[in-house]
């Protein structure tokens, strides 16, 4: 049921980009008399921020209406934006490609995000019999000759992906020593179930899923030192219009990430909701290890940063090992990683 109801929402969206090419660059929209920022979420733990705002209805205490449309995965979400039909977005790793092509906007940290990312083997592969190869990464599994060669399903470009370049990276492979076949995480999921394939990787709450298969975390991207972040993005095709909106937000969003801090339970419970309203079969116990590994950015913790940051960091590891052209990171500076949204609203 959940694979069906993400492939009507895929379908509908691509009709809906259609559609928005002929719209798009049009005036901003109101509900009643207030002006409406549309925000693009994903059933995940970082767009929980936008669902508070809305329930509590700090938005509207504050003189704007958020409108949330829930996509399943990254592509289609930037998809969307292409049809100009969000003005700010909370999206994993493939914003890296829109920073670098189309100017993508960064505004502002919303929590971490290496937290239960994970690249699986199954118990009987060859790598899962070795551990702790490398130097400085214990819990790390594999070798290079286990796992050179290996067919990977992940989707191209996405968090998983980069996971695995990651771990295969720390035994000197490349993207070019393994075979990656796109896939997204349903499909993945259930192709590796029945035999095929021989590395997979997922975010929660599918990572802790994979882990009630018996599959083996080879590669956890805690596990291999790397903290990113999840940020909130702009649309730049209609951010000089929304800027002072975006500034209301970015502010009720960290009083929404304190609230979130101030009882891990409650959060926790309220993610659970979350996810299970929007077609994840998760637990309360894989809500409460994604509260606990991916904690909310305060206000005092934004203050002073440079959005974008680990995404310059993830561009500049696929520029290294070919999946991204080198210049493409000129595409990273001041107009896309913009700090003005964050003095505004934290001053």
């Amino acid at each position: 049921m959940r694979n069906t109801i993400f492939r009507i929402a895929l379908v509908t969206i691509l009709a809906l980009c259609m559609v928005g090419q002929v719209f798009a660059g049009g005036s901003r929209q109101t509900a009643g008399d207030l002006p409406v920022l549309r925000v693009a979420v994903m059933p995940w733990q970082a767009s929980l921020t936008a669902v508070h705002i809305s329930e509590q209805g700090w938005d509207v205490e504050n003189g704007f209406k958020i409108d949330i449309s829930v996509y399943p995965m990254g592509a289609p979400l930037l998809e969307a934006m292409g049809a100009n039909l969000w003005d700010i977005a909370f999206i994993g790793p493939a914003a890296v490609f829109a920073i670098a092509n189309v100017g993508l906007k960064v505004v502002a940290p919303v929590s971490g995000a290496s937290g239960s990312v994970m690249a699986f083997i199954r118990p009987d592969h060859p790598a899962a019999r070795i551990r702790g190869q490398v130097p400085g990464y214990p819990n790390i599994y594999g070798s290079a000759e286990t796992l050179r060669g290996s067919r990977v399903l992940v989707p191209v470009g996405s968090m998983n992906h980069y996971n695995v370049l990651q771990w295969i990276n720390i035994f000197g492979l490349g993207a070019d020593d393994i075979e990656v076949v796109h896939m997204d995480n349903a499909a993945s999921f259930q192709a590796f179930r029945v035999g095929e394939g021989d590395i997979t990787a997922f975010s929660s709450p599918i990572s802790y899923a994979a882990e009630r298969e018996g599959w083996v975390a080879g590669g956890e991207l805690l596990d291999l030192n790397i903290h990113l972040m999840d940020y909130l993005y702009a649309n730049p095709r209609t951010y000089d219009r929304n800027k002072e909106l975006i500034v209301k937000y970015v502010t009720l969003m960290y009083r929404a990430n304190e609230y979130f801090n101030s009882d891990l339970e409650r959060t926790s419970q309220m993610l659970y909701e979350w996810m299970n309203n929007n077609g994840l079969n998760a637990t309360m116990d894989d809500a409460r290890r994604d509260i606990a590994s991916r904690p909310y950015v305060t206000a005092e913790q934004a203050r002073g940063s440079v959005p974008g940051t680990t995404m310059r960091m993830i561009a500049e590891f696929y520029a290294e090992i070919g999946t991204m052209e080198r210049e493409r990171l000129a595409g990273f500076n001041n107009d896309t990683m913009v700090t003005e949204i964050l003095q505004q609203a934290l001053r």
